[in-house]
């Protein structure tokens, strides 16, 4: 979870360049996604230097992975798709993983889903899930009503009367129109596809929205905005941060996302890889990370610990995915599809 700023985060990224020039592991991940106690406890364990570079979106990951050398990815589910179709990764060696076991170590709900992938796409031979969630809606519980959101689902995007705002992204976009027209946001049928980008034309025309990136953490703290697209963890940090605000998941469909290690082709020291993997994934420090980052871990026992009354992040329980909706989707690499939404997002981006 993107918790702190911008500025911070660029600031922080550049320390941790300048003190860990040789460092053993190199690890491209979203900034603000790890406890850095649990990276110091680690490298005081075991003697190994860890290196952390951020970015801000998997796109922009793809890039850096593609021209730089790193030894673990963090990617989110579709991206590690797409980088296994570029043989970009290797296989994961689950025996070099004891505290996590991927056919019982998981919440029942994400076991569900990765089960639905199987057949076609075993992501679990090539992911290693570290957080996962899902996309929502956080809302200024003063200016808007649950019932309003209830009755809109997605549509509520499109509500002229309303202060909104929703990340610069392509693909969330789409997924909002998708899902509000009763598509797939996994389709590549043209028809629908067209559709989608007439849905998020007249949305960008007929409504008040804003397009931001991290910045969105910072804005609805105050708040500024009456609403934003926002992924769970997120609205659980500004949940906690702030009373004014709810979140709401359209009933309609959400995207429910896997980000998780994968391991590149060739890596500096591939046991102390394993070795980082296994101990972020013990109990101890995916419930510390859990606590810290506010996502929902993929072990079973800290999730559970989480949805129990009385745990620390309780109160924010609207916004875990306690169960799979008929419609809900993980995001799959779709190039034809892919190839369309970026081209019309930046067309829709470029006339707001």
């Amino acid at each position: 979870m993107k918790k702190i700023s911008l500025l911070l985060i660029t600031l922080l990224s550049i320390m941790v360049l300048t003190a860990c020039k040789r460092a053993d592991i190199k690890i491209l991940m979203p900034g603000g996604y790890i406890d850095t106690a649990i990276v110091r406890a680690f490298e005081k364990e075991t003697g190994k230097k860890v290196q952390i570079i951020t970015f801000d979106s998997n796109e922009a990951a793809l890039t850096k992975a593609r021209t730089e050398k790193y030894d673990l990815y963090l990617p989110s589910d579709y991206m590690a798709e797409q980088m296994i179709k570029e043989d970009m990764i290797q296989k994961i060696d689950w025996s070099k993983i004891p505290n996590l076991n991927k056919n019982t170590s998981f919440p029942d709900v994400l076991n569900e889903l990765l089960q639905e992938l199987e057949a076609d796409f075993p992501l679990l031979d090539y992911l290693v899930p570290y957080f996962w969630g899902n996309l929502g809606i956080v809302y200024n519980k003063e200016t808007v009503t649950l019932e309003q959101l209830e009755a809109a689902q997605w549509d509520i995007f499109k509500n002229k009367e309303l202060n909104m705002v929703m990340y610069d992204s392509s693909r969330d976009g789409f997924f909002v129109a998708l899902k509000s027209l009763g598509y797939s946001a996994n389709t590549s049928n043209e028809a629908e596809l067209k559709e989608a980008e007439n849905w998020l034309k007249d949305m960008t025309a007929n409504s008040t929205i804003t397009f931001l990136t991290d910045e969105i953490l910072d804005d609805m703290l105050v708040p500024r905005f009456d609403l934003s697209l926002t992924y769970s963890g997120d609205a659980v940090y500004l949940l906690s941060e702030q009373e004014k605000l709810g979140y709401f998941v359209p009933s309609v469909g959400t995207n429910v996302f896997v980000d998780g290690f994968v391991i590149p082709k060739e890596v500096n020291d591939l046991d102390a890889v394993y070795a980082f993997i296994n101990f972020i994934s013990s109990y101890d420090n995916a419930l510390q990370n859990t606590l810290e980052i506010m996502y929902q871990s993929p072990r079973k026992d800290v999730y559970n610990e989480m949805l129990e009354s009385g745990s620390d992040l309780y109160d924010y329980i609207d916004a875990y995915q306690v169960e799979k909706h008929e419609n809900d989707e993980l995001f799959r690499y779709v190039p034809t599809a892919k190839a369309f939404i970026d081209d019309a997002w930046a067309t829709i981006r470029a006339s707001n």
